[in-house]
């Protein structure tokens, strides 16, 4: 499904040059639920991003169904994007100004998906979620655990074949991130491939791979 070959980022001072990922050769299998570890500022969130068409600015060859993303036009990519990516952050990312329902919506709207469809998969998640009683509050009359199921209704409303979640428990006490958890991996048992990366040990435990990070490379790509 997707293919990484010596994927590469860096920066470039005027003396030396900083690899922020180095070398990284990766294979992820539709139905894989991945989990990126290492310790803060081993390339994790760079590579969710790549990984997402969020970053473009690398070297090296990416594929994903066999497409070569690295030698896409912006157009192309951005269509892949919409329609195969579904992204869960860290800071929720919800929109202020909108409701819940508007949130959730937004892909969807992007997608030019028909009202009444729009109207039958936002129902359907609200109702998975128990938000249906929430769907006129904006996003500061919610706490933090259920910023982030709006976040991750938000991000599954378009049926991505690829979740990707950076830290999605980070900001959450230990009840909601292991009610966040539970979701993933019911999503991933329905056949959504999933990217994690997160500080948690125990959210690896809801996946089949364990890829650490040190220095920018795969130190180890563990199946569990």
């Amino acid at each position: 499904m997707i293919t990484l070959n010596k994927i590469e980022k860096y920066i470039d001072s005027r003396f030396q040059r900083q690899f922020i990922l180095k070398g990284v050769d990766l294979e992820i299998n539709q139905g894989d639920f991945i989990t990126l570890m290492g310790p803060s500022g081993v390339g994790k969130s760079t590579l969710l991003n790549i990984i997402g068409l969020l970053d473009d600015d690398y070297e090296g060859q990416y594929f994903f169904d066999g497409q070569a993303v690295h030698s896409m036009k912006e157009k192309n990519k951005s269509a892949l994007h919409k329609s195969e990516f579904g992204y869960v952050f860290q800071a929720y990312h919800l929109i202020d100004e909108l409701t819940v329902y508007e949130n959730i919506e937004t892909p969807l709207l992007y997608r030019k998906v028909s009202s009444t469809e729009r109207k039958s998969i936002i129902a359907d998640l609200l109702d998975r979620f128990q938000m249906v009683a929430k769907k006129d509050l904006f996003p500061e009359q919610l706490s933090g655990g259920q910023q982030q199921l709006v976040g991750i209704a938000r991000a599954i409303a378009g049926k991505p074949q690829v979740l990707l979640a950076d830290e999605p428990t980070g900001n959450l006490h230990s009840s909601q991130a292991k009610e966040i958890m539970e979701v993933f991996r019911e999503l991933n048992q329905a056949g959504t491939t999933i990217i994690q990366a997160t500080h948690a040990r125990e959210n690896a435990s809801y996946g089949n791979r364990l890829i650490e990070m040190l220095d920018g490379k795969i130190s180890q790509n563990i199946v569990l």
